[in-house]
């Protein structure tokens, strides 16, 4: 199954209701990332890739918080890539992971709509082997925070509760959380370079 090519086809149904999203402009603006580098843009993806089955404009409109979270949190920091987003205290906040180039790793908490900064961001130096991990990362990720998002939607139509940059079995992965509309958790993981689909499970632990 390839994400890629199928999710060209799906794009133009959700350009309408992302358009019109404030926090999808300044993503598109500011690529969560410094022109010409391979920071936020590219950590969060840039291919695209589909199903091309379940997307919906519900889904997309569920995880606006998400996206505005993840907008935010980069804007905060001014530049770098984001690592990973999570859904905090059910929903009611986002805590989002953005690497600049000197391999600090900040950590910004937003409110529930990803529109506000809560508290003050902490920042922590990468050593040796996070640093060494970061930049493995950055550059095996083609895919941006919209693609990714977008082609979790089309494998699931739900809430995102998290997403974030990993290491599956040597490869590197965007893995992920989906809620659909009766409950159910889908724990997917997807090829962070490709934009195939690695792993798409029922997640039965909760």
């Amino acid at each position: 199954m390839n994400l890629r090519t199928q999710h060209q086809k799906s794009s133009a149904r959700r350009v309408a209701a992302l358009a019109a999203l404030p926090v999808v402009a300044a993503l598109a603006l500011a690529g969560c990332s410094t022109a010409g580098s391979s920071t936020g843009s590219s950590a969060i993806g840039a291919t695209t890739g589909t199903t091309g089955t379940t997307a919906t404009a519900a889904s997309a409109a569920s995880n606006e918080a998400l996206l505005a979270a993840v907008a935010t949190a980069w804007k905060s920091v001014g530049s770098g890539t984001v690592i990973s987003v999570e859904q905090e205290q059910r929903g009611s906040a986002y805590e989002v992971l953005v690497v600049t180039e000197d391999g600090t790793e900040h950590e910004v908490h937003t409110d529930a709509a990803g529109t506000g900064v809560t508290g003050t961001p902490q920042t922590e130096t990468a050593d040796t082997d996070d640093r060494a991990e970061h930049d493995r990362f950055v550059a095996a990720a083609d895919l941006d925070v919209r693609t990714a998002v977008s082609a979790f939607e089309d494998l699931h139509a739900g809430s995102i509760s998290e997403l974030g940059l990993d290491d599956h079995l040597g490869t590197v992965v965007w893995e992920g959380d989906v809620v659909d509309g009766s409950g159910t958790k889908h724990s997917v993981r997807i090829d962070a370079g490709s934009g195939d689909v690695v792993t798409d499970q029922v997640d039965t632990d909760d």
